[in-house]
């Protein structure tokens, strides 16, 4: 067997190790961030796919390299997961009251 081979994980498998991750996450922050806890248990490996997508875009990734990451034939499908205002905005937002180091 190729060595490249014995060290893959089957999708089923990485969707599982994902989803008990979330479980875990959302069990450590559950005293200080109950709401946010509560939407990382209803998360799915895809919310993080989602997720890489928005934040690429939004940190100036071009949309034929997440295009390309994401397996989509066509980048009409990879452009819903750009929300370039509201990333934009809330960057700036964020950068406007961070506390000086």
């Amino acid at each position: 067997m190729d060595a490249d081979r014995s060290a893959a994980i089957s999708s089923v498998r990485l969707w599982g190790v994902l989803e008990r991750f979330l479980v875990l996450a959302a069990s450590a922050i559950e005293a200080d961030h109950p709401p946010l806890a509560e939407k990382l248990r209803r998360a799915s490996p895809h919310w993080l796919r989602h997720t890489h997508a928005t934040y690429a875009l939004g940190h100036g990734a071009e949309l034929t390299t997440v295009r390309d990451n994401l397996r989509h034939a066509s980048v009409s499908t990879t452009s819903i997961y750009l929300h370039s205002d509201e990333v934009k905005r809330a960057r700036q937002i964020s950068e406007a009251f961070r506390t000086p180091k």
